[in-house]
């Protein structure tokens, strides 16, 4: 309680530190809550203008609190005339009561944060949690250092010989600015401010948060490791040197490993590479054998082989050929210790078997691509990425008339979705998988009323808005049906949603495309522009519109007829827009006469006319 009670006293000769103190909290609080943000983690990227200003207000407060605190006891006074034992222990009581409640604010202001964005994007406790994480790596840490960059240069002051305490001031301050400065000037360099290319870096940055924070603790460790090294080390020059060689190196070695870290660049030359192969592709309409079967499959995404197939071979066959994802490329084919030839040609691989009757197929080392990454943090493999063989020949890929790059235009249908979730090396065995999806990184599974829901991070929301999504994809598919009875089978009527996944989709796209989910027996995947501007709506809200137009095309395969589809299913599910539709419209076919006579019909009119076009020979999307 005494301790408390000096520090309520050293605190009332701080108001203007107190002022900008609280000032800063509130400006903290109101932006990092901003209803009108991207995404529940938006907050994270206003590190590059909150930092640098909360980092001198806790800074400066830090110092002079310190300060006042260190000189409240008289340390050589009560020494000398033996009054008080251990007169340090009472410093360090002081200290510590300061620095304890400096934590309790910035635990306060992360759960305030994390509470009015919960209620903000109707979010559950899960979303709560990642939030106040994601406070406490990107806020509390940066200006916990800025407390002990002060509390040390206090300690220095009282400890030191002035001009020792003015060198070592020099040193910290300068060792600081220089940080900031390389935060602004080098892309490569973001230990504190997320001031990256692209704006929001969806998938990577949260996967790596754990070495995010170390770094941070690292140089907050530094700062304290400095003051003891000019403790030991009397000699001003030799301590300087010491001091200068240890940060510079260790802010080397922390860039150093940073910036191995930051694979985005990695793999947006790979989509690049894929870019050029899709667009110089001639089409192959080679068939695909169906002499075999896979029996196993083996991830380890650090090894040299990262995927690794085994086939077993029908009799007398002396040749296999299947089609895999283009973004993959075969290392080698063993088959009894011994190498197999064959040939790839983008998605096509053809293997002489001589007769063989089993072997193994080894993946060349990658990272993938954005598209679908394969990393020891990230692996996003879902079944329609068709990573391992398929009996099909698949088009993965595509480049449209205007340039822009889409994945998914093809996939192979499946009776049922096994999701293998959050591992980087896995094993199965057996007799042809059916449809096999590995999923690692910021996602959250859960289950819902028997549908298995794999949502990334950002994107969580309330149970019960995925349960409205859930019942909302039944009307959409129970329209359909009704609208196209003659084709009930080929639409799934009698198939419930049993797996939804909603993930970011490739930095290196369009905004939104017709391509932007799957849907097959089923299976639900939505792949959503991170930069989708949410507002006070769950993402949930916004795929009840996109659905109108996604899932139509996957079934219909018709551009034309699924844009006109989903005007219908907006008007007749009463569903508000936010022109999602315009978007994709205003890039397909549809002229806007054609559109504007359509949407001025009834109901029933509409009705006709998209069984009409249903039942007229069409040449797809």
């Amino acid at each position: 309680m005494h301790t408390l009670v000096i520090l309520s006293r050293m605190l009332k000769s701080l108001k203007i530190e107190i002022t900008l103190i609280i000032s800063y909290s509130f400006i903290l609080v109101f932006y990092c809550s901003n209803p009108y943000a991207i995404n529940p983690i938006e907050f994270t990227l206003y590190t590059k203008y909150l930092l640098p200003i909360g980092f001198f207000v806790w800074f400066l407060f830090s110092s002079r609190l310190n300060i006042l605190l260190l000189r409240s006891i008289p340390h050589e006074w009560l020494v000398l005339n033996k009054l008080v034992h251990r007169p340090m222990a009472i410093q360090l009581r002081h200290v510590s009561t300061a620095f304890l409640c400096f934590l309790a604010i910035q635990i306060i202001l992360g759960i305030v944060i994390a509470t009015v964005n919960m209620m903000i994007f109707s979010s559950g406790f899960d979303n709560f949690i990642l939030t106040f994480k994601l406070y406490i790596i990107y806020f509390m840490f940066p200006l916990l250092w800025s407390w002990i960059a002060g509390g040390a240069i206090s300690c220095a002051q009282i400890l030191f010989p002035p001009k020792k305490a003015i060198l070592f001031s020099f040193i910290l301050l300068t060792w600081i600015t220089l940080l900031f400065c390389l935060e602004y000037r080098q892309n490569s360099f973001n230990i504190f401010i997320d001031n990256r290319w692209p704006y929001i870096d969806p998938i990577h940055s949260l996967a790596y948060l754990e070495h995010n924070l170390l770094f941070k603790l690292i140089f907050l460790t530094c700062s304290i490791l400095v003051v003891f090294i000019f403790i030991m080390i009397k000699h001003k020059i030799i301590v300087s040197l010491i001091s200068i060689a240890f940060l510079f190196f260790i802010t080397y070695g922390v860039y150093s490993a940073e910036y191995n870290l930051q694979i985005d660049k990695k793999l947006l030359a790979n989509d690049y590479q894929l870019y050029q192969q899709v667009e110089d592709t001639v089409k192959n309409n080679t068939e695909m054998t169906d002499n075999w079967r896979i029996t196993g499959v083996d991830l380890e995404a650090e090894s040299e082989y990262p995927i690794r197939i085994r086939l077993s071979i029908d009799k007398g066959s002396d040749l296999v050929r299947f089609s895999i994802n283009e973004q993959f490329s075969i290392s080698h084919v063993l088959s009894q210790n011994k190498n197999l030839e064959f040939e790839q040609y983008r998605n096509v691989v053809e293997i002489a078997t001589n007769g063989v009757q089993s072997l193994t197929i080894y993946y060349e080392e990658t990272l993938g691509t954005s598209f679908f990454p394969i990393t020891s943090n990230v692996i996003y493999l879902p079944a329609e990425s068709n990573w391992y063989p398929q009996y099909k020949n698949l088009k993965q890929y595509t480049v449209d008339s205007i340039g822009n790059f889409h994945s998914n235009v093809e996939t192979n249908s499946c009776k049922r979705n096994e999701i293998v979730f959050g591992q980087s090396n896995y094993s199965w065995q057996g007799n042809n998988p059916n449809c096999l999806s590995i999923i690692k990184g910021p996602y959250e599974r859960l289950e819902i009323h028997d549908t298995d829901l794999v949502i990334y991070q950002p994107f969580t929301t309330k149970r019960s808005n995925y349960v409205e999504l859930k019942e909302h994809l039944l009307v959409v598919q129970n329209e359909l049906c009704q609208l196209f009875y003659s084709s009930k089978d080929k639409l799934n009527c009698s198939v419930d949603p049993h797996s939804i996944v909603i993930t970011p989709k490739s930095i290196g796209t369009d905004a939104f495309s017709l391509y932007d989910s799957t849907t097959h027996n089923g299976q639900y995947t939505f792949y959503v522009n991170p930069f989708l501007d949410v507002n006070d709506r769950p993402v949930t809200t916004h795929l009840m519109e996109l659905s109108t137009f996604l899932i139509p095309y996957r079934l219909l395969e018709d551009e034309k007829l699924s844009i006109l589809v989903s005007q219908y299913l907006n008007e007749k599910l009463d569903i508000e827009t936010t022109g999602y539709i315009n978007w994709v419209r205003d890039s397909s076919s549809i002229t806007s006469e054609e559109w504007d006579d359509f949407s001025g019909l009834s109901i029933g009119d509409k009705e006709k006319i998209l069984k009409h076009m249903f039942s007229e020979p069409r040449s797809g999307g």
